[in-house]
């Protein structure tokens, strides 16, 4: 088999692509909720109905995109083309998502919000969906891939942890908070969309993954990639792990400012939390290459749903220094989870191909984000409602006002017990889950062969009607 190493170039700036992926999300999962009901004086029942219209409208163009990126045929390849189109767009979906618009009713400010967001969700679709299928062919080797991975969570986190500290810190260096959140969005849209340049420039598509166009058939689509056992499994884990930091992001805000009383505390918890989490992915690649992906996933999940547990004891005079310590132990179970699952996607990939003999890593990839998507709108959606129905009371000309405790004790449960529950079916996934290191290069050992039309070693034959008795 050739050598599948990367250069570091490659790594570095393939890697800065998800500055935007885990920066933008990580923004609008902390901020963007509470700059809806704080600043722009949105009632919490409308949100819930912005991010699930969002989310669904986002969950149905992610297959579309992924078929129309498979089937893209350009001189730059497949997936680039999108790239390019993406800096310009990132920076102007972005910048509208932020804008604080002073409607004098609900209505006018309900449909500038979601048509904002839809705005923004289909662009970070175009280019988000082809990003990650190009992942899955930069190169097919098993720890590769994890290293690969492994430099794009750490962007990711970084661009979380910088997404976590400084916009709150643009947005209270000004007097008027609506001119902050206008300097934020600046700030913050050109940080997301610059980086694609490199990656434009810097990553290449392989030809020989090109296929004849396909028709597009959305139950096709759906339904095929389900009869793969490892699939199931691995939307398992992405799915219940992404659940539980979506859900978590939302209310996080709302927990400092209203449980804890100390707003101040957010961007300090959020730091330490993403620290944390980057300082961690080291450890789970190492775990990983030692023994296998699925135990990385669990392990990470344990330590998370330990700490969510002691966050739930907390009282609200609860000292600075615990706070931290919680978020940065909750960080350390966060890189677990959220490392993994982007690891298996490209060995996922190669199952596929197994199974359907052509690789489709973009419909994959658009499948996969369809259903967190959906699931992630339904879960948010969900939080954001309940929390409105517990009673939360939007400030009055800016004037913070008293909570209930029906409130304060739904927020608390939320933040503490959902991912706890998520975690504990993903951990049951994560030991089902079948491939590992060793099989895998007897899956791309006997692909490479089928893919060059060489006749197959009749022992490795026999071994993968074994496999696919595993893995499919």
């Amino acid at each position: 088999m050739e050598s599948e190493k990367l250069s570091l170039k490659t790594k570095l700036f393939y890697a800065s692509g998800d500055i935007y992926g885990g920066g933008a999300f990580n923004i609008i999962n902390f901020f963007y909720a509470i700059f809806l009901t704080d600043v722009v004086g949105l009632k919490m029942q409308y949100i819930a109905p912005i991010l699930l219209i969002g989310k669904i409208w986002d969950a149905l163009t992610d297959p579309m995109m992924g078929y129309i990126s498979d089937n893209t045929r350009t001189k730059f390849g497949r997936r680039r083309p999108y790239f390019l189109a993406g800096i310009f767009l990132i920076f102007i979906s972005f910048f509208m998502l932020w804008y604080p618009v002073n409607f004098p009713n609900q209505l006018g400010k309900f449909l500038y919000a979601l048509s904002a967001y839809l705005i923004f969700t289909t662009v970070i679709t175009m280019v988000m969906t082809p990003y990650t299928a190009l992942g899955a062919e930069l190169t097919l080797d098993y720890n590769e891939r994890t290293s690969l991975n492994s430099y794009r969570l750490a962007f990711s986190i970084g661009s979380g942890l910088a997404c976590a500290v400084l916009p709150m810190l643009i947005v209270n260096a000004f007097d008027d908070v609506r001119k902050g959140y206008i300097a934020m969005a600046i700030t913050f849209g050109l940080i997301f969309s610059l980086p694609w340049i490199g990656v434009f420039l810097f990553t290449r598509e392989r030809k020989e993954f090109e296929h004849e166009r396909s028709s597009f058939n959305f139950l096709s689509m759906f339904f095929e990639p389900f009869k793969i056992k490892t699939f199931r499994l691995l939307i398992t884990l992405y799915l219940l792990a992404y659940l539980s930091i979506d859900v978590v992001s939302t209310i996080f805000a709302y927990y400092t400012k209203y449980y804890l009383g100390n707003e101040g505390l957010l961007p300090i918890a959020l730091g330490a939390l993403f620290i944390s989490e980057i300082l961690f992915i080291p450890f789970y690649a190492f775990v990983a290459k030692k023994t296998s992906k699925n135990i990385s996933y669990i392990l990470g999940a344990i330590v998370w749903c330990i700490a969510s547990v002691i966050l739930f004891s907390f009282s609200r005079n609860v000292s600075t220094f615990q706070v931290i310590l919680m978020a940065a132990i909750i960080g350390a179970g966060v890189s677990g989870v959220a490392v993994m699952p982007h690891t298996m996607f490209g060995d996922v990939t190669d199952v596929a191909e197994l199974r359907f003999g052509k690789r489709e890593e973009g419909s994959l990839s658009g499948l996969m984000t369809f259903i967190r998507k959906v699931a992630s709108g339904l879960a948010v959606a969900g939080v954001t409602f309940v929390l409105g129905v517990a009673g939360f009371v939007n400030p009055i000309d800016g004037v913070e006002q008293l909570q209930p405790e029906s409130f304060i004790f739904a927020l608390r449960f939320i933040i503490a017990f959902v991912p706890v529950i998520l975690l504990i079916f993903g951990i049951i996934a994560a030991i089902k889950y079948p491939l590992d290191s060793k099989k895998h290069k007897k899956l791309i050992k006997y692909l490479e062969e089928k893919r060059k039309n060489l006749p197959v070693d009749p022992d490795l034959d026999k071994e993968i009607v074994e496999l696919k008795k595993e893995l499919i």
